[in-house]
C-alpha cells in the first residue's frame, strides 16, 4: 500500500514509453519494483525504437547538461576571440584612419553627388566617418549637414529619433535639417521597433573639390593590390 502512488505513476510513465531504469530513477524506487509493476505493459514498436535510440545515445539523460556545457565553452571562446580582435586593432594612427575612412567611403559614401557625403543606419560607421573628416581633413561640425531618413510609420517618433542620433554622435540636437520620410508603409510589424533610427545622411558643405580628391583616394587604394 505504501508504494501505491509510485506504482500508478510508474505505470503511467511506462505507458508513455519510458524505460524501466528511467522510471525507477524518477520515482526513487528499484528497477525490480518497476519491472514487477509494469510487467503486463507492452510497448509499441515506435516506443521500442525510441528506447533503442536512447540506449545508443551517450548523452541521453545528460543532454541538457551537455548542451549547456557546450554553450558555455562556445560563448567563452567567442568572447576571447572578440577581445583578441579588439586588442589587435588597437588605436589607429592618422595614416590608418585615413585608409580606413577611404575604404569606408568607397563602400558607403556618396560618389555621384556634387558633395561629399555618407549615409548609414549604423552610428558607429557614422562616427568613424566624422572622425575621418575631423582628424584627416580638419572639418568640424559647422562644415557638415545632418538629415535623418525614416519610414513614414515612424513619423511620430522623429523627435526621439533625432535626439538619439545626437546622443550617439555627441552632436547638438538642433543641428538636423528637415527629415525625409519614406512613404512606403511597412506591412510587417518588427520587434523592438522603438530601436529603429532610420538612416542618417551626413554631407560636407561646399565639398565638390574634396569629393574629386576622394575619388583619387579610392582609385589609389584600388591599385594597392
Amino acid at each position: 500500500m505504501a508504494r501505491f502512488k509510485e506504482k500508478i505513476e510508474a505505470r503511467r510513465l511506462r505507458l508513455g514509453g519510458e524505460s524501466i531504469r528511467v522510471v525507477a530513477k524518477k520515482l526513487n524506487v528499484s528497477p525490480a519494483s518497476v519491472s514487477e509493476w509494469c510487467r503486463d505493459i507492452k510497448l509499441s514498436d515506435e516506443q521500442i525504437r525510441a528506447l533503442e535510440e536512447r540506449t545508443r545515445d551517450p548523452f541521453y539523460g545528460k543532454r541538457q547538461v551537455y548542451l549547456e556545457k557546450v554553450k558555455k565553452i562556445k560563448n567563452k571562446k567567442i568572447l576571447e576571440l572578440f577581445n583578441q580582435g579588439k586588442e589587435e586593432i588597437g588605436k589607429l594612427t592618422r595614416r590608418e584612419l585615413f585608409l580606413t575612412g577611404t575604404a569606408l567611403y568607397w563602400a558607403e559614401g556618396f560618389k555621384k553627388d556634387s558633395q561629399a557625403g555618407f549615409a548609414n543606419s549604423d552610428y558607429k560607421m557614422i562616427r568613424i566617418f566624422l572622425e575621418w573628416l575631423k582628424v584627416c581633413f580638419s572639418y568640424d561640425i559647422d562644415d557638415l549637414s545632418f538629415r535623418v531618413t525614416v519610414n513614414v510609420s515612424h513619423k511620430n517618433r522623429i523627435g526621439d529619433i533625432q535626439k538619439k542620433w545626437a546622443e550617439l554622435l555627441a552632436i547638438p540636437e538642433g543641428i538636423f535639417q528637415k527629415p525625409f520620410f519614406q512613404n512606403v508603409v511597412w506591412k510587417k510589424v518588427y520587434e523592438n521597433s522603438d530601436d529603429y533610427l532610420g538612416v542618417l545622411r551626413v554631407k560636407v558643405r561646399k565639398s565638390t573639390d574634396f569629393l574629386r580628391k576622394i575619388h583619387g583616394f579610392i582609385e589609389g587604394l584600388s591599385q594597392t593590390s
